[in-house]
């Protein structure tokens, strides 16, 4: 094997184990405008490689329950770097594992000084009460308002050896506590063991002061110093093992290939290689049969259209099978939305809750919409943004039985949130919390915009926008998405009452399109009703107008969404310019981000 293959293949290999180690977000919390001194909440989460894909946060605003606080995010690939946060306070953290306190699935810091402490990102609760005796017992009240006032709804009383002996509380909880002796430093508590941390900075850190619950047993799923270096060692090990396995393989081939150009130069072979058959037959493997290519002649091949090309190049696409997990972990629970050809699912895949997308039983069978499908899926593989829905993995063991795995947002869509609002005659207007869905949006809408070739949305509306328990938004549903190339599009793709009035004629369109539909969602916020809502027939009779009038109004210019109530002023001639007739009058995604931006701090002041 040449020694400049050889130094790819290590090179590549100690790249995917680096790769392999597990990062995590960790989001601290303050009250203080400069995020100084001890935070009184920290979460932690899972997120593979973050410090590429995820945004990071030195000291930034953050809106709760109409209260300012600060918070700071950074990408850390120890679940316990927030130790030192905490170096003469008191605390308790609450990690929760898979069943079984097998895999790691979110941490959560408290203050330990028996007052309320917000939660600030938590799907259930909102609010805690935590303590931590001096014989490292503790206990933790949860409640599911913001003030500590409800009743509690979920209470944990842990017993100091439970925490001492790193126990798997309830079957997926680990508790960690520092207590007020821990703090005076006149004593330890009981069975702690002294270890080292190691700081991303390389310094050293003497945990003492910690119970030994945060000494972390063999099996533990996340990162600590001792199980660290364990890793680090078995990682060079299986690096080592594997680049003398790929030296080895590539030195076979190698050397076959030497030997059949020598029997190819002797015989006057024009038989092609067999290395093409080797990697189409591996292919193969991973491809369904209904869309495998067979040996057909170029008359035969051209019947389908080119369809059945085009379904077998994306089966055999880098993205989509790097993004393939297995069908049999897949569990789909409860229907929860059935659209015109597809339907998604609240399911779990490896315990974790998930939101499945599939194709109707109708439509499954369609070499058209498995192409649509599986293109929809690709693109969200690609898409990294903390405002757009992430793609978990995509399951399949027939081409009929394709399942997308999408994360699971739990506040359901803006339409429903404004129909309560309307139900509940809420005043109409821009509130800060509408302003943030607003300029949620408008992020995802920025980062896709800037992408090459950029990724036009297509279908924004208030059903495409998820919303958290907080109120924090993520666009969704790709089905018609492209990525910008033609710049022309077929009419009525897209949801008719909130698509531009260029792409409704069919006519060229370019970015200006989505800016177009989130004036028309706009204009929803502000008056929680349906686009359009206010146009009525002349008869007087007080029914909506048909669809097919409203359309007609709106490309000739004579309708446009609603913007005569409402306030403040400045986000009113937003949505005024965001649904301009022609294109070049509406603004830029960074443009409305920044002018949402500017009305939500004049709001806070």
């Amino acid at each position: 094997m040449p020694p400049a293959t050889a130094f790819l293949a290590v090179l590549a290999l100690l790249q995917a184990s680096e790769a392999a180690v597990p990062t995590y977000l960790q989001t601290a919390y303050w009250e203080n405008s400069d995020c100084s001194g001890t935070p009184f909440y920290i979460n932690i989460i899972p997120e593979a490689n973050c410090e590429q894909t995820s945004v990071m946060y030195t000291c930034l605003p953050y809106i709760f329950d109409g209260s300012q606080y600060y918070r700071a995010t950074t990408c850390v690939a120890d679940t316990h770097k927030w130790i030192k946060s905490y170096n003469m306070s008191r605390f308790l953290a609450m990690e929760q594992f898979s069943a079984g306190c097998d895999e790691y699935l979110e941490g959560n810091v408290l203050l330990a000084n028996d007052s309320c402490v917000k939660i600030m990102n938590s799907t259930s609760y909102r609010s805690g009460i935590a303590n931590v005796g001096n014989d490292a017992s503790m206990s933790l009240k949860i409640f599911a308002d913001n003030a500590c006032t409800t009743a509690e709804a979920m209470e944990f009383l842990i017993e100091g050896a439970a925490v001492n002996n790193n126990l798997c509380f309830d079957g997926q909880y680990k508790f960690y506590s520092q207590s007020a002796s821990n703090v005076n430093g006149t004593t330890n508590a009981r069975g702690v063991e002294t270890r080292i941390l190691y700081s991303s900075s390389g310094s050293i850190e003497d945990s003492n002061n910690l119970t030994s619950a945060t000494t972390i047993s063999t099996g533990s799923s996340y990162t600590s110093t001792k199980s660290g270096v364990g890793k680090s060692t078995s990682i060079v090990i299986v690096v080592v093992a594997l680049v003398v396995t790929v030296a080895a393989c590539c030195l076979f081939f190698w050397c076959r290939r030497r030997s059949t150009r020598k029997r190819q130069e002797v015989n006057s072979s024009t038989a092609p290689s067999d290395v093409g058959g080797f990697v189409n037959a591996v292919l193969a493997m991973e491809i369904p049969m209904e869309t495998r290519p067979t040996n057909v002649s170029s008359v035969e091949s051209n019947r389908d259209g080119g369809e059945g090309e085009e379904e077998s190049a994306l089966w055999r696409n880098e993205v989509i099978l790097g993004a393939r997990v297995p069908r049999e972990k897949v569990v789909a629970k409860r229907l929860i939305s059935r659209g015109g050809y597809g339907e998604v699912y609240v399911g779990a895949y490896n315990r974790r809750r998930v939101a499945l997308k599939m194709l109707l039983p109708e439509t499954r069978k369609s070499k058209a919409h498995r192409i649509s499908f599986l293109a929809e899926m690709k693109l969200m593989a690609t898409l990294e943004h903390p405002r757009i829905v992430r793609l978990i993995g995509i399951a399949w063991d027939s081409p009929n039985d394709l399942c997308g795995l999408i994360e699971f947002i739990p506040g359901g869509d803006l339409r429903a949130l404004l129909n309560k609002y309307a139900e509940a005659h809420r005043p109409i207007g821009f509130t800060y919390e509408k302003a943030k869905i607003a300029s949620h949006v408008a992020h995802a809408l920025t980062y896709l915009h800037s992408l090459i070739p950029a990724v036009i949305h297509r279908d924004l509306k208030s059903k495409n926008i998820l919303l958290t328990r907080e109120l924090d938004a993520k666009l969704t549903d790709f089905g018609v998405s492209r990525e910008h190339v033609d710049r022309t599009m077929t009419a009525g793709v897209g949801t008719s009452l909130w698509i531009s009035p260029e792409v409704m004629m069919g006519e060229r369109y370019d970015d200006k399109a989505d800016i177009f539909s989130l004036g028309v969602v706009l204009s929803e916020l502000n008056t929680h009703a349906m686009p359009y809502a206010h146009a009525k027939p002349r008869d007087g009779s007080g029914d909506r107008l048909p669809d097919t009038a409203i359309l007609q109004l709106v490309a000739g210019g004579k309708l446009r969404a609603d913007f005569s109530q409402g306030g403040p002023e400045a986000l009113m001639q937003l949505g005024l310019a965001c649904v301009a007739l022609d294109p070049k009058d509406r603004p830029t995604a960074p443009e409305v981000l920044y002018r949402l931006q500017k009305a939500m701090r004049e709001m806070t002041t």
